[in-house]
């Protein structure tokens, strides 16, 4: 029976956008707007707390206030009591905790083509980054100092400082990390730690439970609360006019972009050190032990003895990654719904035609079905705009079969009989009097 509800739902999505062209296309872009400006606008801000300061290119750093357009190839640092969110014209985000440096390197978007790829560096802080809406082509490519993660998924975070390894979680979906000495693969609730760009990644499974749910937790308390991104401010129709022009340019036209924008500039560190280092005292024992190396085949006794011991003063590790782990699943299913509303939006606004929306909506439909509900509410929206814009004053479309109507009904009237003369106007001959008046008199 899901089944059928499903298919229904998609033939109605597409149905909406696929009846005949009668009415006035939404109007598209401005034809001047030059696409490497439209393509280098990637999302905005939707938290900010404290000293939060982007920059692009050599232009000097400015701060950063809630609703701020986040550009491609911009710099984003936080002060020691700041922390951040951007949201991406795909309604994915990455969180950023204090005291951390970010750089998006590329962002390429195009939901006609179902293309959603992006590339963001991390040099210092903690992180999370959320997916939002399903793309069939989707991969996102998180770079830290000691390699780089292809997610395939939707929830990641971690963190980066001098002190300790980096730290990477993946909370929902699959990964790959890779360096100079190798890669590694992670399942939702993976975790892994990274002691150098030269060290081969470690196997999942070597990580104690205890190492991990540690560092998680101490990620947690300075990354932005969950309730903010329930709570995001709303984006007005300008924005989201200016990010579906930018969702409908084409991906090849946004690499190209983005390879031509590319920074040679190097990622500005924040000053002083991190405050978290006092908090992972466990990552930085095992790293002390060497646990973390791909290479190992065997324990040492004294790294044996770590993981016996961590394990027996945590006994709730195990239940504390597997809280994280549904946790990671939840803020995912909630963010398809928001990053799939934001798209339609911003597409229902900016596209040019029903055929540029039919194909948004039926690629998105492709991608995941479980969204259907959101698709046919913001085709329908953009039906109805469509069609004031044609008819001003309210008058609905004339369905195909009335215009036939009314371009026969003048024939049918020239065919119909003519009415009789009327009468001339003058004098009128007096009425007889009948017999009973004559008897009267």
């Amino acid at each position: 029976m899901r089944r059928f509800w499903l298919a229904g739902a998609v033939v109605c999505c597409v149905a909406l956008v696929a009846r005949a062209d009668d009415t006035t296309p939404a109007p598209a872009p401005p034809a001047n707007t030059p696409p490497s400006t439209t393509a280098s606008q990637i999302g905005r801000s939707i938290l900010v707390v404290n000293d939060v300061d982007g920059q692009t290119g050599d232009a000097p750093a400015q701060r950063i206030a809630v609703n701020d357009d986040i550009v491609f190839e911009e710099d984003i640092t936080t002060g020691v009591e700041a922390k951040a969110i951007v949201e991406f014209r795909d309604g994915s985000t990455f969180e950023l905790g204090p005291n951390a440096a970010v750089r998006i390197d590329s962002f390429v978007f195009n939901p006609e083509e179902s293309t959603s790829h992006k590339a963001v560096e991390v040099t210092r802080g903690v992180f999370r980054y959320v997916s939002g809406y399903v793309a069939s082509n989707q991969e996102t490519q998180i770079a830290t100092p000691h390699g780089q993660m292809g997610i395939r998924g939707s929830v990641a975070e971690g963190v980066v400082d001098p002190a300790v390894p980096d730290f990477v979680f993946l909370g929902q979906g699959n990964a790959t990390f890779t360096n100079d000495g190798g890669s590694t693969t992670l399942q939702s609730g993976d975790a892994v730690a990274i002691p150098s760009a030269a060290t081969p990644p470690m196997a999942p499974a070597a990580m104690p439970p205890a190492v991990a749910a540690e560092t998680l937790q101490a990620i947690e308390n300075r990354l932005p609360p969950r309730e903010a991104l329930r709570q995001r401010p709303v984006a007005d129709q300008s924005w989201l006019k200016r990010a579906g022009a930018a969702n409908l340019v084409p991906a090849a036209e946004q690499r190209q972009y983005a390879a031509a924008a590319a920074a040679a500039r190097p990622l500005p560190h924040p000053a002083g050190p991190g405050s978290i280092a006092g908090e992972l005292g466990l990552l930085a024992e095992g790293n002390r032990l060497n646990l973390f190396t791909g290479r190992q085949t065997t324990r040492t006794p004294e790294q044996s003895a770590f993981v016996t011991r961590v394990a027996r003063e945590h006994p709730t590790a195990g239940a504390a990654m597997r809280g994280f782990t549904a946790g990671a699943l939840a803020i995912h299913a909630a963010a398809t719904t928001v990053g799939t509303t934001l798209v339609m939006r911003s597409v229902a606004l900016a596209a040019p035609s029903r055929e540029v929306m039919r194909n948004v909506a039926a690629a998105t439909l492709r991608a995941n079905r479980g969204v259907a509900g959101v698709v046919q509410q913001h085709v329908s929206e953009f039906e109805r705009r469509v069609g004031e814009a044609a008819h001003p004053r309210g008058a609905a479309p004339a369905h195909p079969e009335q215009r036939e109507r009314r371009q026969a009904a003048p024939q049918e009237r020239r065919a119909a009989p003519p009415k009789p003369a009327p009468k001339p106007l003058g004098k009128q001959p007096p009425k007889k009097k009948n017999e009973d008046d004559r008897n009267q008199h």
